[in-house]
């Protein structure tokens, strides 16, 4: 006997839909030469980071050690996670380099997921790295759906121009050139998605391998070597280019990557357990089926009943001193550490490992047991009445424009959106595996079709926590 499936029916028994939210995180917590996962205790590292989050961020890190943070630069103050990425340096024609300013913070992605997998919660002491610093070029010989194909696939730029033609989302695979830069008046946005396939390893020793994408990036099923699934995880980052789209010169990452291929991002858990848990399985947390409006952190009861949610002066007032003791906003006549604009990043020879400066006297031995051991942790969740909501926007300070001449604004075409056809299932001889990736690839181009008609034919300038309004991948990853 067959067995027919609808869409409707699907989205409505599948228990695999938890919460979704996008969090704010205000102006980095510091800009600093230290990368406490892939170089725990070494002073400077190896290229300089925006850091957000809680500001017991130091050089070696720990849960524990985490929730020992005073303030957090983001949202949610019961989440004392770090968050950071490369720094976006620009690179005048006369070779003096100088920072380019984070525009709006950043947004970080808490996504459903929509397959029906049983989703965890990060456990203590976990952390992971998406995408590869080394990387100069995108590797076509990668097989497409292969795991080091997905890590290329996760990374995305796209320009911002509300009062022009907008681009699709994460659109480009490379950073725009300087000349495509013009069209960047509201900003460049680096995207980067983590991996959610997870093999029960808190870390690794290229701290990705204990992850893994399952098939459509975000969605679908997981490998048989990562077989249990964690919250997926998406890094948008603001960065202000136009106020240089009428200086002669290019844009560098700090690990000395012009094209982008390179970009990356690093996590760190410091959730509160039991906010965590509780907040992916309220109700509340969980958006509209089909709709560009989901994901408004001001919606989750969990949050806003117990007074979690804080506005943009609250996180922009979170700050530390740098750790190395040195700024990093330029000029500098070349890129700090030894990484040659254009070559691969270099390693220095020259880092100093320092004793923790806070007292912290478990930090060193938990940071060595969180690498080999995996404690993991169940709590329960709470539910409560939801007050009024309070909006968040972040508007940080950038620096004075460098020229007052007119923006040029180029036009970029507009993908069309993708026509579905009659969203019904017939799965009676496809086996179980195959019927998940089916239904999760149906759900996915719904959602997308809805998202290329609501959301990315929008030209006018919103606060930065409505304009990020999605919750899933461009079409591309269907491979």
């Amino acid at each position: 006997m067959k067995t027919v499936l609808s869409l409707a029916a699907f989205l409505l028994l599948n228990p695999g839909v938890d919460a979704f939210w996008r969090m704010q995180c205000g102006s980095p917590l510091v800009t600093d030469m230290i990368d406490p996962l892939v170089q725990p205790g070494i002073s400077p590292a190896k290229h300089v980071h925006n850091i957000m989050g809680g500001d017991a961020f130091d050089k070696t890190t720990s849960w524990a050690r985490l929730q020992e943070s005073t303030c957090t630069s983001c949202e949610v103050k019961g989440d004392k996670s770090i968050y950071w990425v490369p720094t976006l340096y620009f690179q005048k024609a006369g070779g003096e380099l100088v920072q380019v300013r984070q525009k709006d913070g950043m947004l970080v992605y808490y996504i459903p997921e929509r397959g029906g997998d049983a989703v965890e919660t990060y456990p203590k002491n976990f952390g992971m790295m998406a995408g590869d610093p080394k990387l100069r070029s995108f590797d076509e010989s990668n097989e497409p759906g292969s795991e080091a194909y997905m890590r290329q696939m996760a990374i995305g730029f796209n320009c911002l121009n509300y009062g022009g033609t907008p681009e699709a989302f994460a659109a480009r695979r490379e950073m725009p050139t300087k000349q495509e830069m013009k069209n960047c008046v509201n900003g460049l946005r680096a995207d980067i998605t983590f991996p959610s396939c997870w093999n029960g390893e808190l870390d690794s020793e290229d701290h990705r391998s204990h992850m893994a994408y399952p098939s459509f990036m975000e969605d679908g099923t997981c490998p048989d070597s990562h077989p249990r699934r964690l919250i997926t995880m998406k890094f948008e980052t603001l960065f202000d280019v136009a106020e240089f789209s009428d200086v002669d010169g290019e844009f560098v990452w700090a690990t000395g990557d012009k094209g982008g291929y390179g970009y990356h991002g690093d996590f760190y858990n410091g959730w509160d357990p039991e906010l965590l848990e509780a907040a992916y399985k309220d109700p509340t947390c969980v958006p509209p089926v089909i709709t560009s409006t989901g994901g408004d952190i001001t919606q989750c009861n969990t949050f806003t009943s117990r007074n979690e949610l804080q506005g943009p002066n609250e996180m922009n007032a979170c700050k530390i001193k740098p750790i190395t003791g040195k700024e990093y906003e330029g000029p500098f006549e070349s890129l700090p550490g030894c990484n040659p604009v254009g070559g691969a990043p270099g390693d220095c020879g020259k880092a100093v490992v320092v004793e923790n400066a806070v007292a912290a006297p478990s930090s060193s031995a938990i940071q060595v047991v969180a690498h080999a051991v995996q404690k993991t942790s169940s709590t329960t969740s709470s539910t409560t009445p939801t007050p009024t909501p309070t909006p968040t926007t972040i508007s940080t300070t950038t620096r004075k424009k460098e020229t007052s001449k007119k923006v040029e604004v180029a036009s970029v075409p507009v993908p069309k959106p993708v026509v579905t056809a009659n969203p019904v299932l017939d799965v009676g001889s496809v086996p179980e595996k195959k019927i998940k990736e089916v239904i999760v690839t149906v759900v996915e181009t719904v959602y997308q079709t809805v998202y290329n008609q609501a959301v990315e034919t929008a030209t006018e300038y919103v606060p930065h926590h409505a304009r990020h309004r999605r919750f899933f991948r461009r079409g591309a990853r269907h491979f």
